[in-house]
This record gives C-alpha cells, structure tokens and sequence, in this order.
C-alpha cells in the first residue's frame, strides 16, 4: 500500500532554447518591477542589460539591483528598504544566490519588514502572514534548484544558513533557457550541476521519498548522466542538448528536495556554508561518495523492508551511471551495483569538483562545530541515522 504524501504547487515554467526572449513581452503586465541580478549579467550585452533595455521601451520602470556572493539577511533587508513602493513584480536573473535574494525581497516589499521576523531557527519566528509581489524566476546556472522551491537560504558567515521558508514565496513562473548556460564558467557550471545531482541522488533515497517524486529524481538522474560529456562534444545538437538536460535536471531537483528532503550531504552542507567561505556545489560534490558509502554501510547492517528497498535504489543509481543494460538490479548484481555506485561517485566528484575543501580552510581541527549544528533539517530526511563519527569520517576525505 502506498504510503499518504502530499505534493506541493510548483511554478508555471517555460522552457526552451532562447525562451527568454518573451520574457520581456510576458511582463508587460506590470508597470513597475524590481530587477535582480548578477553583476556580470548585468554588463552590456549580457541579458540582464538586454532586458532593462527592453523593459524600459515597453513603458515599464525598472529598479535595478546587483548583488554577488551569499545572500545575507541585511543584503535582503538593504534591497528591500531601497525598492520602490509601488513595484509589483521581482524578476531574479542568476544563480542560486541570486534567486534565493530575489525571491526573499519578492516577499517582503509590500510590508517593508526584516527578514530576520521571519527566518528559521534564528529569527523571531513571527507567522508569515503578509502580502508578497509576484516573483518570477529566471535561473542562469544548473544547480540549486531555487527556482522552484519555497525557501530562500541566507546566510551571516561564523553565525548560521537558515531559511525564509514559505508557500507565498513560491515563483508565479519560470523561464528555463539552456541557451543561458553557455557563458555560464565551466568550473561554476560543473559545481552547481553537481549539487543538483546530489540533491536528486538524496531526494531519491529520502525518508520521505513518494512516487511522484521518486519519478521526478529518477528522470532527473537519467538527465544529468553523460550531459558534461555532451557539452565537451564538437556537435553543436550534442551541446545543447547537454545544456537543455542539466537545466531540466536542476529544476527537477528543486521540485524533488521541496516535496521529499534531502539527506546527510546537505545536513552537513548547511553548517560548512554557515563556517566557511565554501562553494555549495563543491562542498556537496566532495561529501557525495563518503556519505553515500556511509548510508550503504549502514542498510546493510538493517533487514527491514525500507533498508532493503533503499539499498536496491541505490543499486539501480548504480547501473544507471555503469551503463549497465537493464536498470533493475537482482540479489545476484546487487553488491557489486552498489560497489559501481561508489566508484562512479568518486570519478565524479574527482573529475568535476577536484578542489579539496581544505582549500577552503577547512581542517579537522573543525569538524566538532559542524558535527555539532547539523542534526536538524535535511539531516533528518538521511535514509539512516549516521553516528557522528561516520560524519567525522566522511568529513575527513573531503580534505
């Protein structure tokens, strides 16, 4: 019998090779929006310049906001107090960090407050019952899925990463343009697709995974297989479909993490990012094999029905990356489907996020404070309860 479960709304979202080019065209509704950006998108000729420019001969009024690094709360907060008070819609143009800032002062311009009402576990824990603008979401790289999730992460570096969590937040639509990966940095671009990978890989094998979105992981993971190999071939077909699949991957990853969590690499990633001035991308990358080598360790030592099923789903993920013909792992393949699925990680991980986190400055002298704050959140959706020192260990080949 199917467990009960529930799915969330999910944005209106186009997608398609040169989409944004009607973006413009569909915000002519508005006679006012805020618009957020990165800095480098914002250069002449790139297309956040490229849509002011059009707004702007539409008639629309457009504040323009640039922002680079992690979102903070006193960033949202500084955003918010300077934009207009009669706009009515925010249109975030970046990655991650960019959609998390513009999707929090989206929330927040028509009552003015700080976000810090409002942010998780650190906040004043204020209900969240004011009115928002709509918020329309235009993500520039392959990775958090922010677009089309509920929740913005924010960020004080030494202090905390925590949420602004809510329904109201969600984006009104979602513009997916492949072509906007193109001069996207390849370093940047492997990052981010790595942590969609791990954030579809996590919500796969989640507690709370359900069938809706065990279907969504599975076709976002069939996406990302081989999409890097096509962006390196002399095809321009093959490159833009490798750029198409990981942009679809990503967003599905967002969809999958909002409905069914995510696991121990993001449980840990969390308080790394509150530490340290760490890539999230690298630092999911570089967790991926040792926790996931953790949690096998773990099922296999378990002989309920959910361990058994998890360790086959594991297994599967396997063959998927091995190429193996027929995806369904037997009791026969099953050990060494799971040992292919290590190995495949590591040559991930190696190939598409060498850098160690000790470049970061990250030793173990600082594992203790990490250990120590991430037991809550996505932690808590980890298909098995990993000791702290299976954490301490995972955290030490990272390095």
């Amino acid at each position: 019998m199917i467990a009960p479960f529930q799915i969330a709304q999910i944005p209106e979202i186009h997608f398609g090779w040169g989409c944004r080019q009607d973006l413009a065209k569909s915000l002519s509704e508005y006679a006012s929006v805020v618009l957020i950006s990165s800095r480098t998108l914002a250069q002449p000729g790139r297309f956040s310049a490229d849509l002011l420019t059009q707004l702007q001969e539409q008639g629309t009024r457009v504040a323009l906001f640039l922002v680079s690094g992690e979102p903070s709360p006193d960033m949202v907060d500084n955003i918010v107090e300077g934009c207009p008070k009669n706009a009515q819609a925010v249109v975030g143009i970046g990655g991650g960090s960019v959609l998390d800032t513009a999707k929090a002062v989206a929330g927040l311009i028509p009552s003015g407050n700080s976000v810090m009402n409002y942010l998780e576990g650190v906040g004043k824990g204020e209900p969240f019952d004011v009115d928002t603008l709509p918020f329309i979401a235009v993500p520039t790289t392959a990775g958090t899925g922010s677009e089309t999730t509920k929740n913005a992460v924010l960020s004080r570096l030494g202090q905390f990463k925590k949420s602004f969590r809510d329904n109201k937040l969600l984006a009104k639509n979602v513009w997916l343009d492949p072509e906007l990966l193109v001069s996207c940095p390849q370093p940047v671009l492997y990052s981010t697709g790595m942590d969609a990978f791990t954030q579809l890989l996590e919500s796969y094998t989640t507690l709370k995974a359900n069938p809706i979105t065990n279907a969504l992981a599975w076709q976002g993971m069939t996406l990302f297989k081989g999409a890097f190999e096509l962006l390196e071939s002399a095809s321009d077909a093959d490159k833009e479909t490798g750029y198409g699949n990981l942009m679809l991957a990503a967003s599905l990853s967002g969809i999958t993490l909002a409905n069914a969590g995510l696991g121990a690499v993001h449980g840990l990633a969390g308080p790394i990012g509150a530490f340290f001035e760490a890539p999230h991308g690298i630092v999911c990358a570089r967790l991926l094999a040792p926790i996931t080598t953790a949690n096998i360790e773990t099922l296999q030592q378990q002989d309920d029905a959910f361990s058994q099923a998890t360790r086959y789903k594991y297994a599967r993920i396997g063959r998927l990356l091995s190429n193996k013909d027929g995806l369904e792992p037997t009791a026969a393949t099953l050990e060494d489907d799971l040992s292919d699925l290590i190995l495949n990680l590591q040559l991930l991980t190696e190939r598409y996020a060498p850098i160690s986190l000790s470049e970061y400055g990250i030793t173990p002298c600082q594992f203790d404070p990490v250990i120590e704050n991430c037991r809550s959140g996505s932690m808590l959706g980890n298909p098995v309860v990993l000791s702290d020192q299976q954490l301490q260990n995972a955290l030490y080949q990272t390095l």
